[in-house]
């Protein structure tokens, strides 16, 4: 019996293959082999999520993945904790972007290293159209790199540059000395496709620094700009005669640390040719660390006729009340925006405006809040401020004041415990401009409360002095 079952089981016939398990199996293989057209008509269907699950079918597909027309933006990151995420981008998207914004922590050797690395795959990339600088601070650290080597890194930016439409050095003052390099680079090669150039510089010394200008005819071929930003240094009547022929201007943002000797400044005739000839175009300045200035700006900087829209003062460790009365006396029709940020402390300075307060005079923002129509944004840190005050502001803006910030513990409140005051406080601003709002905490403050210095307050202001280019 068991030998019968045995030659049963012998004899049973092996299962036959169906014909569409063989041809399953036959056709298979050839997923990898399918031409890189057909792979980019499929990869054209899927959104760029699907298509990079779609690039794990393979090695083929997932060579085909990197194609410049599916990556035309990219952000390199460049930070302490990714640097192997960030070799993987420089290898594989160096050169084939079209628009490349570069974020680096400019203090960290590996990262210095990396963002070398970075500019020379770029400098080999014809597709290059876009080159946006965004560092953490205003200076790498090039210790270590002898001088030869350290101008290498500015030779290899330079051949980044002749089919930008659009660059940025980031405010990093390393690169602000070849200036008139770039620009004849730039102009060299169709300069009327450049509509954005960002040259203006963040000083790593406030109290001693280099010169940082150009020939202002070197800005001339550029017909189309429609963003530029420059150092002070640079800004004359003789340069702004020369932007006469960029008619697309939109906007000119001025980075002011202080006023050199025998600056020759501006004149309100050739800020009126200016709004003439360039009606939509705004000026935003940022006054940066410029102790001196800032006590004189209405004076030596400040003119009437000046298109100013956004103001940006940072860690000058003074308000100057006269300034903020000059806005709303000068430029009520055109201001959008201020912001003034100063040290958290309790120094004579930081109550400035209590003082203004018992004097009668009238409290400057609330002037201001009351007369520039446009205002819609205001920052102010590092100076004490009454909690009534900050609801008239709020009461007169309404809903058109999209930003007000002010520190917490800036806050003065009207009666002894605060306890009553506090609460119609909360409830009365956010009333007035329509949506929630509290004032900002200390915890969310370290870079203002730190001491004054460059180095210290650049992880603050370069993300939001970089983002007036946007």
């Amino acid at each position: 019996m068991n030998s019968d079952n045995s030659a049963c089981f012998g004899d049973c016939p092996k299962p036959k293959k169906s014909k569409t398990s063989e041809e399953e199996s036959y056709l298979l293989p050839y997923w990898a082999h399918l031409p890189s057209i057909v792979i980019h008509d499929i990869f054209d269907l899927l959104d760029k999520k699907d298509r990079q699950n779609a690039s794990s079918v393979c090695k083929s597909w997932r060579q085909n993945v990197f194609h410049p027309k599916w990556w035309p933006e990219v952000t390199f990151k460049i930070e302490p904790c990714n640097i192997d995420r960030a070799k993987f981008f420089t290898t594989f998207f160096g050169r084939i972007v079209t628009c490349a914004k570069i974020k680096v922590n400019t203090l960290t050797p590996d990262c210095t290293d990396e963002f070398i690395t970075l500019i020379e795959a770029l400098s080999e990339n014809n597709n290059l159209k876009e080159l946006i600088i965004e560092p953490t601070h205003c200076h790498f650290d090039m210790s270590r790199y002898c001088g030869k080597s350290s101008y290498n890194v500015i030779a290899t930016l330079k051949r980044c540059l002749p089919n930008l439409a659009k660059f940025s050095i980031g405010s990093i003052e390393d690169f602000a000395h070849y200036l008139d390099e770039y620009l004849t680079i730039l102009s060299s090669q169709q300069p009327e496709k450049i509509t954005v150039l960002g040259l203006a510089s963040v000083k790593d010394n406030p109290n001693e620094y280099e010169d940082s200008y150009f020939e202002c005819d070197l800005i001339k071929p550029f017909t189309n700009l429609k963003v530029l930003s420059i150092d002070f240094d640079q800004l004359s009547d003789n340069f702004l005669s020369c932007l006469d022929d960029s008619k697309e201007l939109e906007r000119l943002i001025v980075h002011l640390h202080g006023v050199r000797d025998g600056h020759p400044g501006t004149t309100n005739a050739a800020w009126a040719d200016f709004k003439s000839k360039h009606p939509n175009c705004e000026l935003r300045l940022t006054v940066i660390h410029s102790y001196d200035e800032i006590r004189v700006l209405q004076d030596t900087v400040l003119r009437g006729q000046m298109p100013l829209s956004h103001l940006k003062v940072f860690f000058c460790e003074n308000v100057n009340m006269g300034v903020l009365e000059y806005m709303s006396a000068c430029y009520a029709q055109t201001l959008r925006s201020i912001m003034w940020v100063d040290s958290l402390s309790h120094s004579k300075e930081s109550w400035s405006f209590l003082t203004s307060h018992y004097d009668s005079t009238p409290d400057p923002l609330i002037m201001i809040s009351w007369l520039c129509k446009k205002l819609e944004e205001l920052v102010f840190y590092g100076y004490k401020y009454c909690e009534e005050n900050l609801i008239a502001i709020a009461r007169l803006r309404g809903d058109k004041l999209k930003k007000f910030e002010i520190a917490e513990d800036d806050i003065l409140l009207s009666n002894a415990d605060g306890h009553q005051s506090s609460e119609n406080f909360l409830i009365d601003i956010p009333l007035h401009l329509k949506r929630p709002w509290a004032p900002t905490k200390r915890a969310n403050l370290h870079p203002v409360i730190d001491s004054p210095t460059a180095g210290d307050s650049d992880e603050y202001l370069l993300p939001i002095v970089l983002a007036d280019l946007h």
